[in-house]
């Protein structure tokens, strides 16, 4: 089946995700191999926000997906900060395009997500705050216009959770490299885990330089395995 071109990253050359299962990938790949309910729980019973690093937004998929799988938890009282990045930011029309093809699952967390995304300025590297409320609190949305690196060493504190994106070590080697990963493991707090999609060789050792203990888990949608990293101190 021919991909539309709005589904394509023009600069990777490389689909932004698979429009038949993206969110239930997230879900699985992300959510569950981050064990995020059990941590959103644990957050809620300290009082203390839940910190979510990601690299590469996209089009955020990741954060309607997000949306989603909270409010089918049940949970209250949530607090997310989620500090993701873009190098290449889409304008709020084409978001909203690419994630069409999910309006009937989650329209209403796309119009969410695509209305406060309209107002931030792209155009101006750095840091845009967005504050998402839903029926279970609030997410804080902090997307970095720039370089993944840039972003990962602006956070001042560490993140609990990581989602490793950002296409594949093939078509985006910049997002895999060693420096990079190196960074994202002394921005996770002890106790913290990460996951990703890719099980590159070169990715695996990488996140065992950062500190992590890596595991193999099944994977989603015909793939086989995915990464999930436990930072152990």
């Amino acid at each position: 089946m021919e991909i539309p071109l709005y589904l394509v990253n023009e600069h990777f050359d490389d689909r932004y995700f698979d429009v038949v299962n993206a969110l239930d990938e997230a879900q699985q790949v992300f959510f569950k191999n981050n064990y995020l309910i059990e941590r959103i729980t644990s957050a809620i019973a300290s009082n203390v926000p839940l910190r979510i690093g990601e690299t590469g937004f996209g089009a955020g998929r990741s954060v309607v997906s997000l949306m989603e799988y909270i409010k089918k938890s049940g949970l209250s009282n949530i607090s997310i900060e989620y500090y993701t990045v873009e190098l290449y930011p889409l304008t709020p029309e084409r978001m909203q395009l690419i994630l069409s093809g999910f309006k009937d699952r989650v329209g209403e967390e796309i119009d969410v997500l695509v209305e406060a995304y309209k107002s931030i300025d792209t155009n101006i590297p750095g840091w845009h705050t967005m504050n998402i409320r839903q029926s279970f609190g609030t997410i804080r949305l902090s997307l970095w216009i720039g370089e993944a690196l840039e972003m990962v060493e602006a956070l001042e504190l560490p993140c609990d959770v990581w989602f490793l994106d950002g296409h594949g070590p093939k078509k985006n080697p910049s997002m895999w490299r060693p420096e990079l990963l190196m960074a994202v493991g002394k921005k996770t707090r002890a106790g913290g885990s990460c996951a990703t999609f890719t099980v590159a060789g070169e990715v695996r050792r990488a996140l065992m330089e950062a500190g992590f203990t890596i595991n193999r888990l099944p994977g989603c949608n015909g793939k086989k395995m995915v990464l999930q990293g436990i930072k152990i101190n």
